[in-house]
């Protein structure tokens, strides 16, 4: 059992190192132009350091956010994004039903006043017979 546990445990650090050192494996080798243009690389120039030695130019993983970061920030960013979008359906559809009650309104008071103005001339109409018989 013990032996099956210190096994896992390997892997799982063995696989920790695989993920750090696929990041910088993705900016490895690449050129000044393409790195440049990467999110996830910097080109650093080339230096001389302390000792003498020099560094040729090279393109490295990006200082800051590491590209599962990176991945996890523009799918939370999209979730933002639908959620608003949402909000703005919604708010859409408030909008329409807001105006077909107005709508629905300004109909019924067209009615009534149609009502009323056939009740009007029904009772002038009315008047004018019993006017006609006296």
């Amino acid at each position: 059992m013990k032996g099956i546990i210190k096994g896992l445990i390997t892997v799982a650090f063995g696989f920790s190192l695989t993920l750090t050192s696929a990041n910088a494996a993705d900016c490895k080798g690449m050129s000044a132009s393409a790195c440049s243009s990467s999110s996830s690389c910097s080109w650093v120039k080339g230096y001389k350091r302390k000792d003498g030695a020099s560094v040729a130019a090279h393109c490295r993983t990006a200082k800051g956010k590491s590209t599962l970061e990176k991945k996890a920030k523009s799918k939370k960013d999209a979730a933002t994004s639908k959620s608003k979008s949402t909000k703005a359906d919604m708010t859409n559809k408030a909008k329409s039903k807001k105006d077909k009650a107005k709508s629905s309104m300004s109909d019924k008071k067209t009615q009534m006043k149609d009502k009323a103005k056939s009740k009007k001339d029904a009772a002038k109409a009315k008047k004018a017979k019993m006017e006609s018989k006296l």
